[in-house]
């Protein structure tokens, strides 16, 4: 099998997941929905453990270059600028399609024992699988605005998941509380994804990074020379991407937690939560990793940076525990 057919298979197991068990699982698989959602996941992490050892191991090539092994342009605006839905190959996304699925498998495993009984347990598993897909959407994108389509797709994932017990207020007061932040960091990065693609020309990923990290670039220096407030517009395209991927990594200030409801606190947070807010890290992590050689010059030291977060987070989490 081609590569760019074992990623294709990667990321399609979770979304047929999602569509059998979401139209069926309910009213024909409810005592076989969690051993299919698992299954599926199972498939797609061996296949991405495979798929690395394939790029880092077998790989010829001494700089494991970017690979676009497959790319469909769906809307033309001008020439050069396009969206296109495809998959990026190089070692960002190759390492997290291996970290996506085997999370979400030991997710899907944990979920076997923990949420069985659950009237629902066939829309859980569902859940969790259009949240699996989204994730692996987003880290193989060849297009940034694939990249935002997805990323919206794991905020509507986030909210079904932590608004699971919807008969509960306390559920629904959650889920709203947790979309609602998202939605302010993730205009910043819409807005910030939109100008680093004017001022780059285009909407492709390496084409937009190889334009804009160019010594001697026209776009570069145009980017540079264009200022608001102070500020070039590369700097405020840069700083509005990294406000994105803060909201989806909870970081400050868009740390708020929303405390999730169930049969109890823990049951549900550590089934859906755990995996909402680890695959937020993820996300996060993966657009800030790709934009890397950007937002190093741009925006301060990310050691200090990750430091401030980390502290933060530590002791607001030391904070959660004690009330």
């Amino acid at each position: 099998m081609s590569l760019a057919n074992t990623i294709l298979l990667i990321v399609l197991l979770p979304l047929g997941s999602f569509l059998l068990l979401g139209i069926f699982g309910r009213k024909y698989l409810s005592s076989l929905s969690g051993m299919i959602g698992t299954t599926s996941l199972l498939v797609s992490s061996i296949l991405s453990i495979q798929t690395a050892y394939q790029y880092f191991f077998l790989n010829t090539a001494a700089n494991f270059e970017k690979i676009v092994a497959w790319k469909m342009t769906w809307l033309t605006f001008s020439e050069g600028v396009s969206i296109d839905m495809g998959i990026l190959v190089d070692p960002i996304s190759v390492m997290m399609l291996v970290v996506v699925t085997v999370v979400s498998l030991m997710v899907h495993v944990y979920s076997l024992g923990y949420m069985k009984g659950e009237e629902r347990f066939a829309t859980y598993y569902s859940f969790l699988s259009l949240f699996t897909f989204s994730m692996l959407g987003l880290v193989v994108a060849v297009n940034i605005f694939q990249i935002y389509m997805f990323w919206e797709l794991v905020g509507v994932s986030s909210f079904l998941l932590i608004g699971y017990y919807f008969e509960k207020p306390s559920a629904v007061a959650a889920s709203k509380k947790a979309f609602i932040v998202t939605r302010f960091a993730d205009l910043g990065f819409l807005i910030g994804i939109l100008i680093l693609g004017f001022e780059a020309q285009t909407l492709d990923f390496i084409t937009l990074i190889e334009r804009l990290t160019t010594f001697d670039s026209p776009y570069l220096n145009s980017a540079i020379a264009s200022s608001f407030m102070g500020a070039s517009a590369l700097t405020w395209g840069l700083l509005l991407v990294f406000m994105g991927g803060a909201g989806k990594s909870a970081m400050f200030p868009l740390h708020m937690v929303a405390r999730c409801d169930g049969r109890s606190n823990a049951r549900f947070c550590i089934d859906s939560c755990s995996d909402h807010g680890g695959s937020r890290c993820i996300f996060g992590g993966s657009i800030i990793s790709h934009l890397f050689y950007f937002l190093s010059g741009r925006i301060g030291s990310c050691d200090v940076d990750g430091c401030h977060f980390s502290i933060v987070c530590c002791t607001h989490r030391l904070y959660t525990n004690r009330h």
